[in-house]
């Protein structure tokens, strides 16, 4: 059987289990492409386009899960790609604010998002705001890219 998988754009990558069935798997990795933060100091950085390495900022997370997928979206094959901004707590690492910089285009998706994200922390002291985009996509379950880092789910 075909498998499916759901792709966020950071990258997230969430496998299903065979197609038909929509249900969301334990497989995911996540990338620093696309991502910037702001550093202690205020300091601007952009992740580079080396596939292979993680950003210092995406390095530093503590803890991150994967955005929820919920059957719904997947089965009316409500995809798209949002941009998000992240306040963080300088002392905790925590994430104190959420914005929405760019939509998925679907509510339900930038909903799962934030849920997800407010759990993500990072080592204390160093980044002040970090942005991240992710994207929901239906597809063939690619192989794992390299320099890749496994996300858990929930």
């Amino acid at each position: 059987m075909k498998a499916r998988a759901f792709l966020f754009s950071l990258s997230l990558i969430v496998s299903s289990a065979p197609a038909g069935s929509f249900a969301q798997a334990s497989a995911a990795h996540l990338s620093g492409a696309g991502t910037a933060a702001v550093d202690a100091k205020g300091a601007r950085h952009q992740s580079s386009e080396d596939a292979g390495k993680l950003p210092p900022w995406m390095a530093d997370r503590i803890k991150s899960i994967a955005p929820n997928y919920p059957y719904s979206e997947r089965a009316q094959h409500h995809v798209g790609s949002g941009y998000f901004q992240l306040t963080l707590d300088l002392k905790t690492g925590a994430v104190t604010k959420i914005a929405v910089r760019k939509s998925t285009g679907f509510s339900t998706l930038d909903n799962c998002s934030i849920e997800a994200l407010r759990h993500w922390r990072w080592k204390p002291g160093k980044w002040k705001e970090v942005e991240i985009p992710i994207t929901f996509k239906l597809a063939s379950a690619p192989p794992l890219p390299r320099g890749s880092v496994p996300l858990p789910l929930r």
